[in-house]
């Protein structure tokens, strides 16, 4: 829940750019704050579609990677028992800077610093970049979220098995699926990647992503599964923010309150 409130208070940190001006322009609030929620309102709308879209093949993937998660759920308890007797103190250490490098509240800080520092040195790039990476960290945040709680898996450092399910329970022990760190680092590290020009780097990006889910399920936190799907999910919203940052044209209708009026505007991206 601490996610999600902390990723609804980032959203209006980085829409709340009133402090800021260019030479060329001055960013008002009241813009961007209706493109911002016309952003993910329409980024939402896609994650949930693009799934299931059978004409892109798209339904065909969705169906790999579920195979993949329910093949890696047959040996969770087996590669979580190969990790916890393959322990050693560099390990250790290792599992802990992994662990915190995708830490999803650092991830979110990031990116109301890149969104800002491109406001402050007038860089529409690095603003832009700020916002994907904050949207696509919210989309993943948000999904994971609720995944967790609807499926209500037990972590393997709390329950005596894999199949230890309470859906709704809302409880710490009970939210192992998906891995959020894993979801928001895949997040990350796809927008990171989609903005560089540079093999070795976007390997960097995702070869860190992958390591913080090998972290989690070296520190007991997870499960096998719980990580190949926080990956999917990650990859999926990252997926969805740039394509739609890519596209020549939105239109979308989004909430408009003044302070004698309230209803619905049309906003779009041309």
């Amino acid at each position: 829940m601490k996610i999600v409130l902390f990723s609804l208070y980032f959203l209006l940190l980085i829409l709340s750019p009133s402090a800021y001006a260019s030479d060329s322009e001055t960013i008002s609030l009241g813009g961007e704050l209706n493109s911002g929620f016309q952003r993910l309102g329409s980024e939402t709308a896609d994650l949930v579609e693009t799934p299931f879209q059978i004409e892109n093949n798209n339904f065909l993937i969705t169906l790999g990677v579920a195979g993949a998660i329910g093949l890696t759920y047959i040996f969770d308890r087996d590669i979580q028992t190969k990790l916890q007797n393959t322990k050693s103190s560099s390990l250790d250490k290792s599992a802990d800077a992994g662990s915190l490098v995708g830490d999803p509240f650092i991830h979110l800080g990031l990116a109301a610093l890149v969104y800002g520092g491109g406001i402050a040195a007038d860089s529409q790039k690095w603003k832009e970049t700020g916002e994907m990476i904050g949207e696509a960290l919210i989309l993943s945040d948000a999904s994971s979220f609720l995944i967790k709680e609807a499926s209500g898996r037990g972590r393997p450092i709390a329950t005596s098995g894999k199949g230890n399910f309470k859906p709704f329970s809302f409880k710490n022990d009970y939210d192992s699926l998906p891995s959020m760190h894993t979801s928001s680092s895949f997040a990350l590290a796809s927008i990171l990647a989609a903005t560089s020009e540079h093999l070795s780097t976007k390997l960097l990006y995702y070869s860190t992503a992958t390591f913080v889910g090998f972290s989690r399920m070296y520190q007991n936190k997870h499960w096998a599964s719980d990580v190949i799907l926080g990956a999917a999910i990650g990859e999926l919203c990252g997926r969805i923010v740039i394509n739609y940052h890519a596209s020549p044209s939105k239109i979308g209708l989004v909430p408009m309150a003044s302070s004698d009026l309230a209803g619905l505007s049309l906003v779009g991206k041309w």
